[in-house]
């Protein structure tokens, strides 16, 4: 079947919305068929592997029904001495390649994940949807052109950004700034610097990136720390009229320049768990919001907000969902022995949260699987542009959640959306339940404030709370030191929940280097 860039040189934009966008057309009735076909045929595929037999317990169900109640839930550590040795003779399907998680918080640092041949193409038609969703205007509209310059702003492989910008560039046309194959030997800031130094002259349509990765190359820009390759840009005369214009732009509205006074983008697409903390403000560096997408290791693309911006829609083809909800989890946490049971996407109820379950379709591994995120059904269909399946927001993790004397239960949502309502300048975060003198206690650390703390304690109405402050730039610098000592490729993660002990340690003894005060956060 021809890819992107094939039908468009044929003219045939409307083959290529049906291709890669035609999912959200489907009605509930439509989407479970595809779901339930595309499963059954997953479960003829597992039962034939070694790790297929040992997470169905050597049972064969012959229905979606007997599927769910025979078989149990599982996470990674059930697969982990498989697949943290690469083990492809126990696979259902061999792996195209390994991709691996940054890190977490359990008891693996990072997690190694099979993505099958199958599995990679369909990753390819929804990041072309995420393409086509981040730039139309309305349904059907396919506003993308060949050599459309994109910003590369994703880990390398074998991270699972990196592995999706590869099949990106494959289904289309798209100029990659810095090109591909040298993004991805290079280390995160070089990468930065080059994707500025040859955006400015040659201009920028698309740029898809991790959140933070947005937010920190806005601030960056706005800082001047930039200014380096900006200086080196004015000795070429392709890059003189860009910035003047952007300096123009930003002098006129009495400001630093920001990335929207040097390009006007036709798309702008953003991950990662913190997508909604860092909304607003990449829309002040960009000039525009982010279309968002959630994805994960195990799965690549999950669910796609569409072009009104708002809620997110599941894709049909990934994986098989189930979803277990707060009142089954409660019981499964209350007794162990307990087997709590799931709804199906037609089942879900508009207003409730739940944890997704799933397992995996086009040959991969995993089998009802507790991947740990929190998702809110919003509504059971788009209204406005007529979506007929749930839509959903990512609320949290199902393992990040502070509980304070059982009367608050403090996610990631509702601690970033009280410090964001403060108006206090706080861009970086983490916080933890501690025991002091007996008591259970919020502790939120963050960068150091422009105004008082009692701001932030009479906003977010926290008690008991305490709150430290950590200079401008130790986040920064604590990432930086722990990418140089480990000689990783990717950014290091501080969860904003919950950081062990060791991780606090460090960051509390993070010396600055004076070359970065200033324009670091």
């Amino acid at each position: 079947m021809s890819n992107a860039i094939e039908l468009l040189r044929q003219g045939k934009t409307k083959d290529i919305w049906q291709k890669y966008c035609g999912f959200i057309d489907l009605d509930i009735e439509e989407f479970m068929s595809t779901q339930q076909r595309l499963l059954m045929e997953q479960l003829r595929l597992i039962e034939h592997c070694e790790l297929g037999r040992k997470m169905l317990w050597g049972m064969k169900p012959s229905s979606i029904t007997e599927f769910r109640q025979m078989v149990p839930l599982t996470s990674y550590k059930d697969y982990a001495s498989y697949l943290l040795k690469k083990r492809d003779d126990v696979l259902p399907e061999k792996a195209l390649f390994w991709q691996r998680t940054a890190g977490g918080l359990g008891p693996h640092r990072f997690k190694w994940v099979p993505i099958t041949e199958r599995h990679y193409r369909e990753i390819g038609v929804y990041l072309m949807a995420w393409a086509i969703f981040s730039s139309c205007k309305e349904r059907g509209d396919v506003a993308l052109r060949e050599g459309d310059k994109v910003f590369y702003g994703m880990a390398p492989p074998p991270y699972p950004t990196g592995s999706l910008a590869r099949v990106l560039d494959e289904e289309f046309a798209f100029d990659i700034v810095p090109p591909r194959d040298k993004a991805e030997k290079m280390s995160y800031q070089n990468r930065m610097e080059q994707a500025v130094s040859m955006a400015v002259p040659h201009g920028l349509d698309f740029t898809f990136a991790l959140s933070s990765v947005l937010t920190s190359l806005g601030d960056q820009i706005s800082r001047g720390a930039a200014e380096f390759s900006l200086r080196s840009a004015l000795l070429r005369p392709k890059m003189l009229g860009r910035l003047a214009r952007g300096r123009l732009r930003s002098r006129l509205e009495k400001r630093a320049m920001l990335p929207k006074d040097l390009w006007r983008l036709k798309g702008l697409a953003s991950t990662g768990t913190d997508s909604a903390v860092f909304r607003e403000q990449i829309a002040h560096y960009w000039g525009r919001y982010p279309l968002e997408a959630y994805g994960c290791a195990e799965l690549g693309v999950v669910a796609l907000q569409t072009w009104d911006y708002k809620d997110m829609t599941f894709t049909p083809t990934i994986a098989f969902f189930e979803f277990l909800s707060e009142e089954e989890q409660r019981k499964a946490q209350d007794n162990p022995a307990y087997r709590p049971k799931t709804v199906l996407l037609s089942e879900v109820a508009a207003g409730k949260k739940y944890e997704i379950v799933f397992t995996s379709l086009q040959g991969g591994p995993f089998v009802r699987y507790r991947i740990g995120d929190m998702i809110k059904v919003t509504a059971r269909r788009n209204q406005t542009l007529g979506i007929d399946l749930p839509q959903i927001r990512v609320d949290s993790r199902a393992d990040a959640i502070i509980d304070i004397g059982g009367f608050a239960r403090l996610t990631e949502k509702v601690i970033g959306e009280a410090i964001r309502n403060s108006r206090l300048t706080c861009e970086v975060w983490t916080a933890r339940k501690e025991i002091v003198e007996g008591q259970p206690l919020l502790h939120i650390y963050l960068k150091k404030l422009d105004h008082d703390y009692l701001a932030l304690e009479d906003m977010l109405g926290l008690q008991p709370l305490a709150v430290t402050l950590l200079p401008r730039g130790t986040f920064f610098q604590y990432l930086r030191n722990e990418q140089t000592k480990s000689g990783d490729a990717s950014e290091p993660v501080i969860p904003h929940l919950n950081a062990p002990e060791e991780l606090l340690r460090k960051l509390l003894a993070t010396k600055l280097d004076s070359r970065f005060r200033g324009y670091l956060r």
